[in-house]
């Protein structure tokens, strides 16, 4: 997909692009997917390419990792039984980070675990780029929930008609979210909690609103 404006502003003003190892690309990958797999992946192959073209070096401070990322693609087929990815797709210098899959589903993990959280790596960036217009209202309150909860939040709050929150779809993943009004902005998620079962979900809000977060902190005291 294309990015939205808001993204496109979002990169122009908190992104740069630094170097990264392409690794195998190319003829030499389709060796070493032929290698390892015993036939070769045209779809692969050319998925890297795209992607590195279109993100290999970018480096920005992501609010969705909390941490500062750079993506840096790579390949390197090496056991059959895997499935073959594009590892290091975004680096945060920790466990964290994210890989991209061969149908270019983004798999969110943490060490050994993982969970594939969006359609692609245009919307991991659009869901970062309205942290960067969310905390343009100013700070936001933060807040948690119990486990598995963050879609039924957002649900009860996008149905209130005094807040007039609508769904972002373009910056959402499978179980991340954004809704979004004239003067606020709310943001859910249950990956980290699915993930370590640690941290349980979160909820922020950013308002300009007077009453909007106290509404808001009514409508999800259920979830609490």
């Amino acid at each position: 997909m294309e990015l939205s404006e808001r993204a496109r502003s979002f990169l122009r003003v908190s992104s740069r692009r630094v170097n990264f190892e392409r690794g195998l690309t190319g003829q030499s990958l389709q060796r070493e997917i032929i290698k390892v797999y015993g036939r070769p992946n045209d779809v692969m192959v050319n998925l890297l390419d795209r992607i590195q073209e279109r993100y290999g070096g970018l480096s920005y401070k992501s609010g969705f990792f909390d941490s500062p990322v750079t993506f840096a693609p790579v390949c390197d087929p090496e056991d059959p039984g895997d499935d073959v990815e594009i590892l290091y797709a975004v680096e945060t210098g920790s466990p964290l980070g994210a890989s991209v899959k061969l149908d270019g589903e983004v798999e969110v993990g943490i060490d050994f675990l993982g969970i594939r959280e969006f359609s692609d790596l245009d919307s991991l960036i659009e869901c970062d780029a309205m942290f960067s217009a969310a905390e343009a209202l100013g700070e936001g309150a933060q807040r948690y929930m119990r486990r598995n909860t963050a879609r039924a939040a957002v649900d009860a709050l996008r149905v209130d008609q005094e807040l007039g929150l609508k769904l972002v779809p373009t910056a959402c993943g499978y179980h991340t979210f954004w809704l979004a009004s004239d003067s606020t902005m709310v943001y859910a998620t249950d990956i980290w909690s699915m993930l370590n079962g640690i941290m349980p979900p979160l909820l922020k809000v950013w308002t300009t609103s007077a009453g909007a977060d106290e509404r808001i902190t009514r409508i999800v005291g259920s979830f609490a």
